[in-house]
């Protein structure tokens, strides 16, 4: 199971258990993973129609490719983009790790 899922599946998790513990909700099952497993999919489905594996895989060798040039990605870019060099590699870490899904 890819940790991106794994991460997923923990956060309802947490979201259903704070639900019941408020009286929202009663979960009607000792295995949570039997509830979160269908809603995680859920989840991965709605978003996988944003981009498909290749455009995250893409856009994520574009992050790695502009940042690992030092000519490019210069002492204005961080002005212009918003992140600096390491915060747009833990992004395009984040994309590859969304194309693995």
């Amino acid at each position: 199971m890819a940790d991106s899922t794994r991460k997923i599946k923990k956060a309802l998790a947490e979201a259903l258990t704070r639900s019941e513990e408020n009286g929202d909700l009663v979960i009607a099952t000792a295995i949570i993973n039997d509830i979160t497993e269908p809603m995680a999919e859920a989840v991965k489905t709605a978003y996988a129609g944003i981009f498909t594996t290749q455009e995250l895989a893409a856009l994520s060798n574009l992050v790695f490719q502009a940042t690992s040039d030092e000519t490019f990605y210069d002492w204005e870019m961080p002005t212009l983009v918003g992140y600096t060099r390491e915060e747009m590699q833990v992004l395009g870490a984040k994309l590859r790790e969304l194309a693995v899904l």
